[in-house]
């Protein structure tokens, strides 16, 4: 309700009292009451319009400064409970203005302390519903490939989608979205000095790479898995699963891939005592096959094989818990075809190795 009369006019009717004779004729002139009067009086009397005004201001500057200290006390508060997170992304900013605003705080100045337009708190992302399709495919071959980083899941949707055009760095934006990554490899130690591979592979059935590798059944069986592999094709010719691999039995499997896949003019292994059997150095002679020996302690010279047992380890035997050695041969028989026809290799310009060696319909 707005007031019957404002300061300086009181305070004009109080200079006009000192001039009239009586009080009581300024109290019937404005219809006041006699408290009215003095209350005016005991508040403004000796001062002149002048002060009143100014009186005036200082009382409103003073309300402002309170009113801007009450709000910056809320904004510190509410500062200190979103200050967990770093506001790097329009999504996090909207999110902390929203927390800030639930603190009573307006949302002018609220946008103004996270520094975020008012356009953009209102904005409703498109890319997300453009992204949908693609993240729900990334999703899928994370989950039926477990081990797979962001650049090989990106080869494969381009297989998946070859009319679209898949970038990378959208792939992986949405793999970090999604909080996908994988742990990082502990680093190795670099060993010192050159050692270079000799006999390098020039074309298919040039160099195949053979070596064991080793794991254990749920049962407590014994797995050594006979591993040989083309070096220029990187293609996995064998995974033999057994509990033992003596020098006859690794003469068939070496027979029955030769009957497979053609005879190599080479085969590269260690020194172990299954490749440096004389029966078996005898029947690489007979079939003119030229046995590759590394240098004692010099694994790295093996390098295709050892790196195709990197992989082998950490995709299938790491992570399948076999019963018994038959579930063993299945499920490592069923990776390798993976390996060969669907798992695109860097080293072959992101292309399965099936694809290379052109066996596409091999065992």
């Amino acid at each position: 309700m707005k007031k019957r009369f404002s300061e300086e006019q009181i305070v004009k009717i109080l200079q006009e009292a000192q001039i009239a004779d009586t009080q009581r004729e300024i109290i019937r002139k404005y219809n006041i009451s006699e408290q009215t009067f003095y209350k005016w009086k005991r508040t403004y009397g000796g001062m002149s319009v002048s002060e009143v005004k100014r009186l005036k201001e200082l009382e409103k500057e003073n309300a402002k400064l309170k009113k801007l200290l009450a709000e910056q006390m809320l904004v510190n508060e509410a500062l200190k409970e979103i200050t967990e997170k770093k506001w790097l992304t329009p999504a996090a900013r909207r999110e902390a203005v929203r927390m800030m605003m639930d603190h009573q705080i307006s949302q002018r100045r609220a946008c103004k302390e996270i520094g975020l337009s008012r356009s953009l708190l209102v904005y409703e992302p498109k890319q997300p519903a453009k992204d949908r399709p693609l993240m729900e495919s990334v999703k899928s071959l994370s989950e039926t490939y477990p081990r797979f980083g962001y650049r090989r899941i990106a080869v494969m949707l381009g297989w998946q989608q070859p009319e679209e055009h898949v970038n990378v760095k959208r792939v992986y934006r949405i793999w970090k979205m999604l909080n996908l990554q994988l742990p990082k490899r502990r680093p190795r130690r670099k060993r010192p000095g050159t050692d270079p591979m000799k006999l390098l592979s020039q074309h298919t059935n040039h160099v195949w790479s053979y070596d064991f590798i080793s794991d254990r059944a749920a049962n407590g069986q014994k797995l050594k898995i006979l591993v040989v592999v083309d070096e220029y094709t990187r293609e996995c010719l064998a995974l033999e699963v057994a509990t033992s691999i003596r020098a006859n039995h690794l003469i068939k499997t070496l027979g029955r891939l030769m009957t497979l896949y053609g005879r190599p003019k080479f085969i590269r292994s260690d020194n172990g005592p299954e490749f440096t059997a004389k029966a078996l150095i005898k029947w690489l002679t007979e079939h003119n096959i030229g046995p590759a020996f590394i240098k004692p302690g010099s694994p790295w010279q093996n390098a295709y094989v050892e790196s195709f047992n990197g992989k082998f380890r950490d995709e299938c035997l790491s992570r399948e818990w076999f019963l018994n050695r038959k579930e063993a041969q299945v499920i490592i028989e069923k990776w390798r075809y993976s390996y060969n026809h669907e798992r695109p290799h860097s080293a072959l310009d992101n292309q399965p190795p099936s694809k290379v060696s052109g066996r596409q319909n091999a065992a």
